[in-house]
């Protein structure tokens, strides 16, 4: 498949952050068979989540198309989303129920403003050891030429889709692998789908990249990863949730059962021939390029590392980003962990 064609299609792990004009439309997923889970709820319920259809949402392709929200009376739909700000601004307006997100400047000012949401279980990110997640590449020239670390990027131009957003905080984290920062490289702002091509034209020397672009760049000879394991542990995403659905505490606890499934799932079988064809479905990704791709991490509890993203709050902060003075405590702030826990317990019976 060509690169422009990939760019139409794909719109993938862009929640790493951000385009900056919001955009909300909707489509249904209809529910597929049900292996029976531990308590149903006597009613099936509609469950509204925005989310970009992207490579880090493959839990919940998983628990749709293996019957899982079926299996506890839910009627799983999915509002497709361009920007993660807008879709927290939804959950807390109740015109969706959950969302999963990455917790950028726009969030967190949000948050800050007193929009109703709660950080409910992490989603993807970053493994605590070995590689994983986004790369982080260098052009494959400059490679060959001795760029193979962090250390020989100091000036030179660093791609990213932009500022304010988890991609600017995993630049500054790479290049803290030198002891340097991002006020060492010039940053260029390049949508994720355009990278291979800028590094082609030598537009920019190095990139934090989402995939599958990443890989296309890769595979064609462009650019090679360096760093592999520079973030290890670092939260990407999480599942936030509303008032309407914390409002209602068996249908959050039940939401998260199906959730948490969908991740051991892709945790224990990885991008196998059947879950590489259930994301196809969703991300327009070919199966055979998902079974190629650096898979994101799930934690197999969802748990939320709390750490990672105060340090991204500390960042966009420095970076003059954030609309209050003081860091928010964001554990008590955001965290909402008794549906989880709840959840949890259930499928451990």
């Amino acid at each position: 498949m060509s690169l422009p064609r990939l760019a139409l299609l794909v719109v993938t792990c862009l929640f790493a952050l951000g385009a900056n004009e919001p955009a909300l439309g909707g489509r249904s997923s209809t529910a597929a068979l049900a292996a029976v889970a531990p308590g149903p709820l006597p009613q099936p319920r509609q469950v509204r989540t925005g989310m970009i259809l992207s490579i880090a949402n493959t839990p919940f392709y998983i628990a749709q198309e293996r019957g899982y929200f079926a299996a506890e009376g839910l009627a799983w739909q999915y509002e497709p989303v361009q920007v993660t700000a807008e879709a927290v601004a939804q959950v807390g307006a109740g015109n969706l129920d959950a969302a999963t997100v990455t917790v950028g400047a726009a969030v967190l000012n949000s948050v800050a403003r007193g929009v109703a949401i709660k950080v409910i279980s992490g989603n993807d990110g970053f493994p605590p050891s070995g590689p994983g997640g986004n790369p982080f590449l260098v052009r494959k020239d400059l490679y060959d030429s001795g760029i193979t670390d962090a250390s020989g990027l100091r000036g030179r131009r660093v791609g990213g889709n932009g500022t304010g957003v988890f991609t600017e905080y995993a630049i500054d984290q790479a290049m803290r692998t030198a002891g340097l920062t991002i006020d060492d490289i010039e940053f260029v702002q390049v949508p994720f789908p355009d990278i291979p091509m800028a590094l082609a034209n030598q537009a920019i020397d190095a990139a934090f990249v989402a995939e599958p672009f990443g890989t296309v760049a890769m595979s064609q000879g462009l650019a090679v990863q360096i760093l592999p394991e520079f973030m290890r542990g670092a939260q990407q995403t999480v599942l936030v949730g509303g008032p309407t659905l914390l409002g209602d505490r068996p249908l959050a606890e039940a939401y998260l059962r199906v959730f948490l499934r969908g991740i051991r799932d892709v945790q224990r079988e990885g991008f196998s021939d059947e879950i590489a064809a259930i994301v196809e479905k969703y991300t327009r990704v070919p199966a055979a390029m998902i079974q190629r791709l650096q898979r994101p991490y799930w934690d197999p509890e969802g748990r939320v590392n709390w750490d990672s993203l105060l340090d991204q709050q500390r960042f966009y902060m420095a970076r003059g980003y954030l609309n209050y003075s003081e860091p928010l405590d964001l554990v008590r702030v955001l965290g909402e962990d008794g549906p989880r826990q709840a959840a949890l317990a259930a499928l451990s019976r």
